[in-house]
Parts: structure tokens; C-alpha cells; sequence
């Protein structure tokens, strides 16, 4: 493989500038945009923070602070992917102990009456108490998440235990208010560092224009049952330099809602 540095313009508070991305040339496969999409991910959440220290705030997360890892993180159906490969690599007994962790954190949403058990596994949707807002019902699944206090399954002592593999929304989320206010989320409230992009959505978008994938993301907590589902991946391939282009595109045309 060859790989190939691609410079990508972007205006960031009012400033110009170029980021530096890698990735590989030729025939790829499609989880091969989240490299890239990492990349850039970190570098703009990386001139975020930059923005935030310059007006003498301080970024509060620390390894070891867990507390956001409790909250409902929605990942685009290729993480999923490379998560369920992730579990599915680890020793039998370590794989055992994670599959259980998901299968704990479900069985308490079903409890709570958030999913439901008779819904085919791979196919289900968290249940809402709002039904006649979007908005209203994802803010609703949210605080009702949170208040389940489920742990990802990948958090060992309260530290990311798969972070190379990290979703995109944890590489961007970061917030400057005290780290004691992310258990009171919906009490307090947190100070979060904003950025213009959500990077998830973005690959979400791309990789529906380039492929037909579903305009779909998925909570994390399902990411197992959701692969388990799928009678067979993608096997398509892509020229590296067109997933580049075709990200690129996406985010020009700045945030849509999947589905819209």
C-alpha cells in the first residue's frame, strides 16, 4: 500500500487552515474512511480546545474520569463494525466477559422499558416517553440513558479499553466545566468544547452516497447485536483518494440530520 498525505482547507473560527490527512491509495475498503475521518476529528477538536484555552478555560477530562462513558453514544454502522471485530479478536474468556457486558447493559434497558424484547435484535430502537418532537424524544432517550448509569462495555477502570478504536463522538467530546458536573449531567449540565463538525454524521452521509449504506447510526450498547444481524458485510472496495473526496464533499455541505 502507498499512502499519500492529502492537505484539506478548512475556515475554524473565522481562521484559514490545512490539515494534513493520511490515507492509503488504490482499492480500499470502506472502513477505510475512518482513518481519515479520525484524523480529522482530532485535528479540528484539536484547534477547538486551542480556541477554548485562548480565552483561559481548561479542559477538565482526565483518564480515569468515566462518567461521560455512561452517557448514549451513537456510532456510525462502521464502528460498529470494527467494534464487533474488536470483541470478536479478544481470547474466549475475554470475549466472553465483554459479550456479557452488553448483554447486562441491554437486559437493564429492556428492563426500563427502553427497548423492547420482543423486537428482533439488530433491528430495534430505543423506546421514548415523547413521541410527537424528534428532538424532544432524542433528548428524552438521552436523559434516560444516563439515569440507567450503564457503563460502556469497553471502560475498565474508568478509562477507554479499546481507545485506538474509540468512536468518533468520544474523540471530539471534551468539556471545561469541573469533572464532578458530568455525573450530574442533566442536573448541572457540562461546558462542553463545540466544533463545527460532527464527524460521524459526515461518514454516515459518504459512505450512503458512496455505497447505499443505510442513513443510520446505532448506540453503541447495540453494536454487537446489530453486526450479529447482518447476514453478510460489504465486501466493496473504493479508491482510497475517492473516499478522501467524497468525505471532503460531505462536509462542505455542512450538518444534516441522517435522513434528511
Amino acid at each position: 500500500m502507498t499512502t499519500e498525505t492529502a492537505n484539506i482547507h478548512f475556515e475554524v473560527h473565522g481562521q484559514q487552515h490545512m490539515l494534513p490527512v493520511e490515507f492509503e491509495l488504490g482499492e480500499q475498503p470502506l472502513r477505510a474512511i475512518l482513518p481519515v475521518a479520525r484524523q480529522l476529528a482530532e485535528r479540528l477538536t484539536t484547534l477547538a480546545i486551542e480556541q477554548v484555552e485562548a480565552e483561559g478555560k481548561s479542559i477538565s477530562c482526565r483518564a480515569g474520569c468515566g462518567a461521560c462513558c455512561r452517557q448514549l453514544v451513537v456510532i456510525t454502522l462502521t464502528e460498529a463494525e470494527v467494534l464487533a471485530d474488536v470483541v470478536a479478536a479478544l481470547p474466549a474468556e475475554q470475549q466472553a466477559a465483554m459479550r456479557a457486558k452488553f448483554a447486562a447493559g441491554i437486559k437493564q434497558l429492556e428492563s426500563a422499558g427502553m427497548l423492547d424484547p420482543a423486537e428482533e435484535p439488530g433491528t430495534r430502537s430505543f423506546l421514548s416517553d415523547v413521541a410527537d418532537q424528534f428532538a424532544l424524544a432524542v433528548a428524552d432517550v438521552g436523559r434516560r440513558y444516563f439515569s440507567q448509569q450503564i457503563a460502556c462495555p469497553f471502560l475498565v477502570n474508568e478509562s477507554c479499553g479499546v481507545y485506538a478504536e474509540r468512536p468518533l463522538v468520544c474523540r471530539e467530546y471534551h468539556v471545561t466545566s469541573p469533572a464532578a458536573d458530568c455525573s450530574n449531567l442533566y442536573q448541572i449540565g457540562v461546558d462542553r468544547v463545540t466544533s463545527d463538525v460532527n464527524m460521524g454524521g459526515y461518514v454516515t452521509r459518504t459512505l450512503h452516497q458512496l455505497a447505499d449504506q443505510p442513513m443510520q447510526m446505532i448506540p453503541l450498547i447495540l453494536a454487537l447485536e446489530w453486526a450479529a444481524s447482518r447476514s453478510a458485510r460489504q465486501a466493496r472496495t473504493i479508491d482510497g483518494l475517492t473516499l478522501v473526496q467524497a468525505l471532503v464533499t460531505e462536509i462542505g455541505k455542512g450538518p444534516q440530520l441522517p435522513g434528511n
